[in-house]
């Protein structure tokens, strides 16, 4: 398998005076010949900064014609690039900066690490060394490391996907064929380039075939409107979301219907057949279901264009994807069994410095298990029914349940605590349930407040209830069917038996 600098050395040379990203924001634009003279210029400063190979650099900052040509630039000097959401803790910045070993981050924000004695450098230094050569000279192979994402892991053991080269090549290749994408293609990206939806689907499919990427500050209910400017503006042909997003656009009635505009992609979370139903016929064009995880980098299905199945996420995305038991074997149609997936795409070594369990072995074959549910039917269409983990998905980000305990053990006041996900009116929430010491003085704002202010608001609950125990099994496991229960009878704050 061939590395990513391959890839960006043969799309510059082809399509050198193209312009490959667009930012609307500052109205710049950037064509592959200056692209590749970017990146050029990231390995001069990598190398003025000691960062050897195989080094984490980490990269903490909004969507960005500068956070693009970082994380290329790094990955393609052979240095492993680690993006972060910029609005990242302290604490949990300075939990993943130790966890990773890195000893640089490039920013465009004043997020700082406690305890901390690396490097802060501008997520735009790169500029000054872009005189020159184009690409780094690299010896880097297919299967070396080139990407560090993490899932999850602030006051729990983290868990980082290390993605290699390899992972990364296959996917969007894999993509690029699926969505029958080309260099006359445009592509809108308002997704974070943190997580692995957005840089694989809308950027690096395009830096690979030779389209364009009009690149958006991260995406929020007040970015409506630069959404539809950018469609029509710069004749869009597809974008990725997430079906939160698309229910964004439908109620507030956006103007998504470009004189080019093909079709969506959705991903990250489960789209409901009545957004997939209201969006076509508003916009006349589809929404093209997907899934993935960032342990397979990111498609694991895609719905072939003009062959959408309601329900379904589409067929696997060169990769096997087994629906097996708890025994690992194989179910056979329309049976629910959790979703192992094997193949170029997947993950080769497990979580990142950690010694989580994560694979099965079947005669020599490594499956990787996703905690999805899931079953297929005859034609191999993948249908996914829900989730084997305690985890849910908020805004495309997986939140473990178990990193909001473990930041409330920290709390002097509470005794113990069981925090799970249940659903209400058909979207995922999370529930704490709560058990204080004697005399201690806690309420359900403090319970938030404090979660915030040490995990994001993401991990906050929608709802915290004071009990008296958390139900246990023999093993000390959390009856999480029991407290789903519960939540529904009681309200936030309320103290239950």
């Amino acid at each position: 398998m061939e590395t990513l600098k391959h890839y960006l050395t043969q799309s510059a040379c082809n399509y050198k005076d193209k312009v490959l990203f667009i930012q609307p924001a500052s109205r710049e634009r950037l064509t592959f010949g200056d692209f590749a003279a970017a990146v050029g210029g990231v390995a001069r400063l990598l190398r003025e900064h000691n960062v050897k190979k195989g080094d984490v650099v980490t990269l903490v900052a909004a969507n960005s014609i500068d956070l693009s040509v970082m994380l290329y630039g790094a990955m393609a000097y052979g240095a492993i690039a680690k993006p972060l959401n910029p609005k990242v803790t302290p604490e949990e910045l300075s939990s993943l900066l130790q966890h990773s070993g890195s000893s640089i981050v490039f920013t465009d924000c004043q997020s700082i690490a406690p305890g901390w004695q690396g490097q802060y450098v501008d997520i735009d230094a790169y500029r000054c060394y872009s005189d020159g050569d184009s690409f780094p000279e690299s010896d880097a192979k297919g299967d070396d490391p080139a990407l560090l994402i993490y899932t999850s892991g602030t006051t729990t053991q983290p868990k980082g996907v290390l993605l290699t080269h390899g992972n990364i090549v296959h996917n969007v290749l894999t993509a690029i064929q699926a969505f029958q994408l080309d260099h006359a293609h445009t592509k809108l990206c308002i997704l974070p380039l943190f997580h692995m939806f957005g840089f694989i689907s809308d950027l690096s499919t395009m830096v690979f075939c030779g389209g364009t990427t009009v690149i958006l500050d991260t995406f929020d209910i007040t970015k409506l409107s630069s959404v539809e400017a950018s469609v029509h503006e710069y004749g869009v042909n597809s974008f990725s979301a997430v079906p939160l997003m698309f229910d964004l656009f439908l109620r507030f009635g956006c103007d998504l219907a470009g004189p080019r505009m093909k079709f969506c992609v959705s991903g990250a979370a489960p789209l409901r057949q009545a957004t997939a139903a209201e969006f076509l016929e508003r916009y006349k064009f589809p929404i093209v279901p997907a899934y993935g995880l960032t342990e397979t980098t990111c498609f694991s299905t895609i719905s072939p264009l003009g062959e959408i199945r309601s329900k379904s996420a589409g067929r696997p995305a060169n990769i096997n994807i087994r629906v097996a038991r708890e025994d690992g074997a194989q179910l056979p149609p329309y049976e629910i069994g959790e979703l192992l997936h094997s193949g170029p795409s997947v993950m080769r070594h497990g979580y990142f410095r950690s010694a989580i369990d994560c694979f099965y072995s079947d005669s020599g074959v490594q499956w990787f298990r996703s905690g999805d549910l899931g079953y297929y039917d005859p034609e191999g269409y993948i249908y996914i029914t829900g989730r084997k983990k305690n985890m849910v998905i908020r805004g495309g980000e997986k939140i473990y349940l178990e990193d909001v305990d473990g930041c409330l053990a920290e709390r002097s006041e509470i005794a113990d605590s069981a925090t799970i996900r249940f659903e209400e009116d058909g979207t995922e929430k999370i529930a704490s349930f709560v058990v204080l010491r004697e005399g201690a003085a806690f309420t359900a704002a403090d319970i938030r407040a404090f979660i915030t202010r040490r995990l994001g608001a993401l991990r906050s609950p929608d709802v915290v209830i004071f009990s008296a125990r958390i139900p246990r099994t023999s093993t000390n496991k959390v009856k999480i069917r029991e407290l789903q229960e519960l939540v529904v009878q009681a309200a936030d704050g309320l103290t239950v038996a």
